[in-house]
């Protein structure tokens, strides 16, 4: 469907300027069309192509969903909005494409400079009448932000609405501040901007959005925002500061290097009088940390300080302060949460000490008075990153011997190290056990599982057994990203195999695994740009 051919950059096919029936084909049409379209944007008011254009239009309930995308694409182009939108209420009425797809085809193609009025404008002109409840810039900033959609094209959509100065309701504002907190490049100070601009169109946040803002701060390292969000939720709510507050606090103060205070928290907390409870109508002084100026939940321990503590140490990979607060405790007969010991072996193998790890793990193994699966699990994946795959292969299978489950997550690690090494045997035998249920523990394989095995035998090219494997995902239901599914089409390209590829986009924007517009348009590009080079080369 995408394929470029050298002649039709050259001059529009007779094709499309005389009437000749020929059985319709959405390759011949997108390759007729493309060309079409090309010669338009050179001569945009030439009344033999528009004759030409509306005839071909004319065939688009023939199209299938990728080809109508592609048909929208050219149209907004050559910006002949109204076209577009004529084939767009088509498609609305033909009901195969999810309605999110259609409104980010309104936002993302045919007006995609046009403030946000002018996109609702547009999106009730293809059909949706004014007694209907349909989708709107909310509802799809809910969407995208649900669906976890890339951080970046989620912040492009915010942008474009708050610029148009459109009133989004408050649902889309607390998506929008969730979905900014969390992800691996949390974006706080925006997140913190949504919350200022959704107060003062007039709505209400509540606790929860608060504490995510908190935490996200804490993750970034930014210790001052946090505070001061801290001290918002004591003020408004009482916010008692419990293991979550005091965790994450240590988390962001280690983060931001702030180690001297840290452990002035923690001596305070660990003389900290279980009979003091927190001021319910607390008096805070500016200019001194919140967190230092009330009493703990009555619920918050000492063992508890203790854990989050050496955890925050670990994560901002302080070792040996780690080891010696570990020591301490061992001397004292204080056995810490499983999740200590794991933080604690995950920053020994980010700092290199590989065979410290392993010897610890070992030990504690030996002492037998905590769970040592989740240390396995650590030691295990770590190994797997160094590139020591046997090893952690013998110990998951130790402990599975032992009682321990682990995982189809944990499997991955070694799935994914077997792959890596090109030990392709070994990566299909594990995963045909896990599968009929004979892996240690009995872990089946998951979604991720999956995409492992087809990642892997795209790159060996292997495409045959990929497209299979995700078939089987479709068939039990199992969720299907965009980066695996463009994945496979880009393997289908690569093979010259162009109506399968059109299957697969069409699966893509059909079953919901295409979000919005702007994901298949750069799925388009990074195959079109190899066509056109190959075209320059011939020509």
């Amino acid at each position: 469907m995408i394929r470029i051919i050298p002649a039709f950059l050259k001059s529009v096919p007779s094709s499309l300027l005389h009437a000749t029936p020929q059985p319709f084909s959405n390759l011949c049409y997108a390759q007729d069309f493309s060309a079409l379209v090309r010669s338009l944007s050179r001569n945009p008011n030439n009344p033999r192509l528009l004759a030409a254009l509306d005839s071909i239009l004319a065939k688009t309930p023939l199209l299938d969903s990728t080809t109508s995308v592609l048909v929208l694409r050219g149209l907004s182009h050559c910006k002949k909005l109204t076209r577009a939108k004529t084939v767009l209420s088509g498609l609305k009425e033909r009901g195969t494409i999810p309605e999110p797809v259609l409104y980010s085809l309104v936002l993302q193609c045919l007006v995609p400079e046009s403030p946000i009025r002018d996109v609702e404008s547009v999106w009730r002109d293809i059909g949706s009448g004014p007694s209907d409840r349909c989708m709107d810039a909310s509802d799809f900033v809910v969407y995208l932000c649900r669906r976890g959609e890339d951080a970046a094209e989620i912040e492009r959509v915010y942008h474009r609405v708050s610029s148009s100065r459109w009133d989004l309701r408050r649902e889309g504002y607390v998506a929008l501040i969730g979905a900014m907190c969390e992800g691996d490049n949390p974006n706080p100070g925006l997140a913190r901007s949504v919350l200022r601009e959704m107060e003062e169109k007039g709505f209400e946040a509540d606790e929860l959005t608060y504490f995510a803002l908190f935490r996200s701060f804490c993750r970034t390292g930014n210790v001052l925002e946090a505070d001061s969000v801290l001290r918002s939720l004591v003020y408004r709510w009482d916010h008692e500061l419990d293991i979550s507050v005091y965790g994450n606090f240590f988390n962001g103060l280690c983060k931001s290097g702030r180690l001297r205070e840290a452990h002035k928290l923690f001596d305070k907390l660990a003389k900290k009088d279980e009979r003091l409870e927190v001021n319910p109508s607390p008096r805070l002084e500016p200019g001194r940390r919140v967190i230092f100026q009330l009493s703990p939940s009555n619920k918050f321990t000492k063992v508890m300080a203790f854990e989050a503590y050496v955890r925050s140490l670990c994560s901002a990979g302080r070792v040996e302060d780690a080891e010696r607060m570990l020591k301490e405790a061992s001397r004292k007969s204080v056995v810490p949460e499983i999740c200590v010991y794991r933080s604690y072996i995950e920053a020994l193998f980010r700092a290199g000490r590989v065979d410290d790890a392993i010897g610890f793990f070992k030990a504690e193994k030996r002492k037998r008075h905590v769970e040592v699966g989740g240390m396995a699990v650590a030691v295990v994946v770590g190994l797997c990153k160094m590139g020591r795959v046997d090893e952690g292969y013998q110990i998951l299978c130790e402990i599975s011997d032992e009682g321990f489950v682990p995982t189809a997550k944990v499997w991955n690690w070694i799935l994914e190290s077997y792959w890596e090494e090109g030990r392709v045997g070994e990566a299909t035998g594990l995963f045909d056990r896990m599968r009929d249920g004979s892996c240690g523990g009995g872990a089946r394989p998951d979604a991720s599982t999956y995409s492992v095995m087809i990642h892997g035998f795209l790159k060996k090219g292997d495409g045959m057994t990929a497209i299979s494997l995700l078939e089987d995902m479709f068939r039990e239901k199992m969720p299907v990203n965009f980066s695996l599914c463009s994945a496979v089409a880009l393997s289908f390209h690569a093979q010259g195999k162009f109506e399968e590829l059109d299957n697969y986009l069409n699966k893509m924007i059909e079953n919901g695994i295409l979000v919005s517009y702007a994901a298949w348009e750069s799925l388009f590009e990074s195959v079109t740009i190899r066509n056109e080079d190959d075209v320059l080369q011939e020509l």
